[in-house]
């Protein structure tokens, strides 16, 4: 890989050229400040920009901000040593590809690097006999939300698809069509059992779906932006853990659900949320279903993703 090294202590960037040479990655530039990554970046155009937060001038946020709108499609990890939710939140909202904390340690940039690289050519259907099993677990309790969901609301909620694919994490953004501003509920399941799944749609369809949850439009004014997004936060933890919980019952196992959370920032930011419980390199089996919802002639489509290990399907 070809990576860009940001940051304002020299030291730190020599420490990190020799790891990522040492792994045989090729360091095309490195920049003291903000203002001359975002340049570098540029006229460089590097697979990875490995990005601090803290810097003279203009703070990591902004480049990584910048950056995104240069290239959305660019790869940016994080190197900081500020690790609160509420920045990690805010990262991924801006579409970080990941994150690395000082002090950190050489597997760190492994992993990082991992989730960050180019999918294979697709991720590989599974067996018939394993994938119709994980299919009718998540089709079952899936289609029984679809029918509760349309009771609850003045939508018309159809499950369109599902399928179950061999793959890992690097190709969750090649399964995602919504976007560079798509958004996503995330959900992850702690504890013996780590699964983690989301409901992905269009940024720009949040106000749409979250008006008909409650029998017609809210208020046409950006105040209720909060609400609105709190709205679906609510829609895709009923529907995350219609899909989530036949499998880990299925597995005896027991999982404790964190709080879901959105995320914004199209399929790369999806793919480094879900990566906080799945390990980067592991075989997944992915589980994907494809969604419609429809309501006087207007169509929003959504996709139920989830990811476990393959000794657990």
């Amino acid at each position: 890989m070809k990576i860009l090294i940001v940051d304002d202590n020299a030291d730190v960037r020599a420490l990190i050229r020799v790891i990522l040479e040492h792994r045989g990655h090729a360091v095309v530039g490195e920049a003291g400040d903000g203002a001359a990554g975002l340049k570098a970046f540029a006229e460089l155009r590097p697979d990875v920009v490995l990005l601090d937060i803290i810097m003279p001038g203009k703070s990591g946020l902004e480049v990584l901000e910048q950056i995104r709108e240069l290239d959305p499609a660019a790869k940016v990890i994080m190197v900081t040593a500020v690790e609160q939710d509420g920045i990690n939140r805010r990262l991924l909202l801006l579409g970080a590809a990941g994150i690395i904390y000082k002090p950190f340690k050489e597997e760190d940039f492994d992993k990082a690097l991992r989730a960050a690289s180019p999918p294979r050519e697709k991720a590989e259907p599974v067996s018939q006999t394993e994938g119709e099993a994980l299919v009718t677990l998540a089709a079952g309790g899936l289609s029984l939300c679809m029918l509760r969901t349309s009771e609850a609301s003045t939508w018309a909620w159809e499950l369109c698809g599902i399928e179950v694919l061999a793959g890992r994490l690097a190709d969750i953004p090649r399964l995602l069509d919504f976007g560079a501003a798509s958004a996503s509920v995330q959900v992850h399941v702690r504890e013996s059992f780590p699964v983690t799944a989301a409901l992905v749609f269009r940024a720009e369809d949040i106000h749409f779906i979250s008006s008909c949850w409650v029998k017609g439009p809210l208020y046409d004014t950006a105040s209720v932006k909060e609400l609105e997004e709190g709205i679906l936060i609510e829609i895709g933890n009923i529907i995350l853990n219609a899909l989530i919980n036949p499998l880990i019952n299925a597995a005896h196992k027991i999982g404790l659900p964190s709080v879901p959370m959105m995320v914004k920032g199209g399929p790369g930011a999806v793919a480094a949320a879900l990566g906080g419980c799945v390990d980067p390199a592991a075989d997944l089996r992915i589980v994907r279903a494809s969604l419609a919802m429809r309501r006087e002639g207007r169509v929003a489509r959504a996709a139920v993703l989830a990811l476990l290990p393959h000794h657990h399907s």
